[in-house]
């Protein structure tokens, strides 16, 4: 009896009671956890987002060749990298942005960008695509020209001036030449539509990567772009949001 009285006065303590009220409180809110937690699920929206696609372009200039360094214009012209050229590339495989794997590998079809694809990133020449579209503006009559030979023609004078107001003679016509440029541009965007980040290389002329830092970033000019020096990298890494691509923070290297 004494055992039971004791165990009844313990029961009945304020202390006990104290817990006993606890326990049961957090045994209601479990209770309702448990019953609120498939309706949360449920009105979850089945539209919810994935996260936003990511692309990285890195952009390559070709290296030297010997109208570089003479100054001459070289578009349609078909000439290899300079002497010597081929070994100063291979000194500069080691650029970050060139590590890595790439989805997809883009290069002019012209020799000098094929021989500075081969220089830095010999291991992607299987999985490289050459094409036509990623050449330089085409000079037409002025291919091999410097400035000093040209300087006091009108034509050349006009052409500097307002490039798309006049066309080289037998050359390409700067409404051509952006045409092409936007038309590549806008097939990559459509390869780069997977939901993740992706990675694309592109080894080109530096026209090309003047007007492609013109197409994507704001404010930006053919005039005002600024390629990276021969054998180089810029990068660019962009967001695609609401339909079209737009530049992520922190962006341009090079």
């Amino acid at each position: 009896m004494e055992k039971v009285q004791a165990g009844r006065a313990e029961d009945s303590s304020p202390a006990v009671q104290e817990a006993q009220e606890a326990q049961k409180a957090k045994n209601m809110q479990e209770t309702r956890e448990a019953q609120v937690a498939p309706k949360l699920q449920s009105t979850r929206s089945p539209l919810a987002q994935p996260d936003q696609p990511e692309l990285e372009l890195v952009l390559v200039r070709h290296g030297y060749t010997q109208w570089n360094k003479e100054h001459r214009y070289l578009g349609r012209t078909d000439v290899p990298l300079a002497p010597g050229e081929t070994e100063r590339l291979q000194q500069l495989r080691t650029q970050v942005p060139l590590t890595g794997e790439f989805r997809r590998v883009y290069c002019s079809d012209l020799r000098r960008c094929r021989e500075t694809l081969a220089a830095l990133v010999p291991h992607l020449k299987p999985q490289a695509v050459y094409d036509a579209r990623l050449r330089e503006m085409d000079f037409g009559a002025w291919e091999g020209c410097t400035y000093e030979q040209l300087k006091d023609n009108p034509l050349y004078r006009s052409w500097i001036d307002n490039p798309e107001a006049a066309t080289t003679p037998g050359g390409e016509a700067w409404a051509q030449f952006a045409a092409r440029i936007d038309h590549f541009w806008t097939e990559l965007q459509q390869e780069a539509e997977a939901p993740a980040v992706t990675r694309i290389l592109l080894v080109t002329h530096g026209g090309v990567i003047r007007q492609l830092l013109a197409r994507m970033i704001g404010g930006v000019t053919f005039y005002t772009a600024a390629a990276p020096a021969p054998g180089e990298v810029t990068v660019l890494r962009l967001r695609r949001d609401g339909g079209s691509w737009h530049m992520a923070a922190g962006n341009v290297d090079g």
